[in-house]
């Protein structure tokens, strides 16, 4: 019968009982193999117990950062006016973020995320749009915008609407905010819905919930490794197209971080 001679580390300071202490022993060589083959099988389930408790420790951080907008959380967001030559009303109430235009003059309202994402996620938010016929002469766009920190890149996922066409899904990347790189003009559009953008390795996509399934409305063909912040825009004129200032209200709600690899208060 063959032995082999073997040390024991016993990591007792780590526990705080003194110091450490090696022991020499010697086992059967077939022990010592069953031994081994124990301590790799250990070795492994420790390792995905750990990137499993990483992975848990990740996705609660990244939830932290959804929104159901019961209350308005100015450690969250915060609401800008630009480029608006009206008022816009701007209100969390009835469970939802209110964003409401002026009535005959252009205006641009913004509600800024105080919070960046590093690396990959995925984002969601429902939008409501309801207001009958009286869309159908307006132009606006309303949606998820992702923004750099300096705003050299803008990617707008819009729901949109041109005069007596209807709604549609609008995709556009910028730069500085009205330097246009790519621009689409997508399927139609429901009144309510949900708008999801996602990045993966830089690649950026604006995906729409439409009859229950997940569509892909546009990928943009720049990609962008860079911190971003979420801005939920609303629009009245100052585009290309043609059409009426009028009212318009949109309501976001359930804003969700399903996934990320990094977020950080701004």
């Amino acid at each position: 019968m063959s032995y082999v001679k073997v040390q024991i580390a016993l990591p007792v300071a780590d526990l705080g009982y003194g110091p450490g202490l090696v022991l020499d022993t010697q086992i059967t060589d077939g022990r010592f193999r069953m031994l081994r083959t124990l301590c790799i099988m250990l070795i492994v389930q420790l390792s995905a117990f750990s990137n499993l408790s990483l992975a848990a420790m990740a996705k609660q951080q990244c939830a932290q950062y959804s929104d159901h907008f019961d209350t308005y959380n100015p450690e969250r967001w915060h609401d800008v006016m630009l480029y608006s030559e009206g008022q816009a009303d701007f209100a969390v109430k009835d469970g939802r973020l209110t964003i409401k235009s002026s009535q005959d003059t252009p205006c641009e309202v913004q509600v800024y995320s105080l919070f960046i994402f590093d690396g990959d996620f995925d984002i969601q938010v429902d939008y409501d749009l309801t207001a009958g016929d009286k869309l159908q002469s307006c132009r606006f766009n309303a949606g998820l915008v992702l923004q750099t920190l300096g705003d050299e890149k803008s990617y707008k996922s819009y729901v949109a609407m041109t005069p007596n066409k209807g709604l549609f899904f609008r995709g556009r990347l910028d730069r500085y905010g009205e330097q246009n790189i790519e621009k689409h003009k997508g399927n139609p559009a429901p009144e309510r819905g949900t708008i999801r953008i996602t990045r993966k390795k830089g690649n950026i996509d604006y995906l729409a919930l439409v009859d229950g399934k997940w569509r892909n409305i546009y990928e943009f063909n720049e990609p962008c490794n860079e911190n971003l912040r979420v801005r939920l825009k609303l629009q009245t004129g100052g585009d290309e197209e043609e059409g009426q200032t009028c009212p318009v209200q949109v309501r976001f709600d359930n804003f969700l971080v399903n996934s990320c690899d990094n977020i950080v208060a701004e």
